[in-house]
């Protein structure tokens, strides 16, 4: 069965994605990657930006709908962050070009026309994920009232485009243990006694 030409056009820009930035992408490379014409690619996007947008989305909506599969509502926060970090480590060995047209379109700085997009997707998935798992932690007593989830995300977030960037960069003898660092953000680093008591 034939593929659909807009589907291989974005299939083939997550390609080109890992490989070289959003900016570096020329339409005639997409072209010729994907076999489709020019005048196609216009015909389906309307011009460059228009592409670059369905692409970002393309890319958004293929992570969150693996992340969707990821969190379980009946599990508690520390096992739903645990499957999450486990996630995104077997993520970025079982598929690097993904992973690394994901960190290219993060790290682009001249992809201003697709932050609004960017933002309000990763908005939707705090809703309609994070934030509901982290007020049935504290409803469950597993958190202390107020934390804020989107903090503890960006931390965790952080740590994983860590990991993910010396993973793509060849650093194969670079460990993390997912159990460390799911405890180390339940627990923190301090040691309870006077100067390390938690206010």
């Amino acid at each position: 069965m034939r593929k659909d030409r807009k589907l291989v056009l974005l299939e083939s820009g997550t390609e080109l994605l890992s490989e070289k930035t959003f900016s570096e992408i020329s339409m005639d490379g997409l072209a010729e990657r994907s076999g489709i014409t020019k005048p196609m690619i216009y015909y389906y996007f309307g011009n460059k930006e228009g592409y670059f947008r369905a692409l970002a989305k393309h890319l958004l909506s293929t992570v969150r709908s693996m992340v969707m599969k990821v969190y379980d509502p009946e599990l508690s926060l520390r096992e739903n962050l645990l499957r999450y970090v486990r996630f995104r480590m077997k993520f970025v060995e079982e598929h690097p070009r993904l992973s690394r047209a994901f960190i290219s379109m993060m790290r682009d700085p001249n992809i201003g026309m697709l932050i609004d997009e960017i933002q309000q997707e990763f908005d939707t998935v705090r809703v309609e994920f994070v934030k509901p798992l982290f007020d049935k932690a504290e409803e469950r007593g597993e958190i202390r009232p107020g934390v804020n989830s989107m903090m503890v995300m960006m931390m965790l977030n952080s740590l994983m485009v860590s990991y993910t960037l010396k993973k793509l960069g060849g650093v194969h003898a670079y460990k993390m243990d997912p159990v460390e660092v799911v405890d180390m953000i339940f627990h923190g680093i301090a040691n309870g006694g006077k100067d390390g008591a938690v206010r």
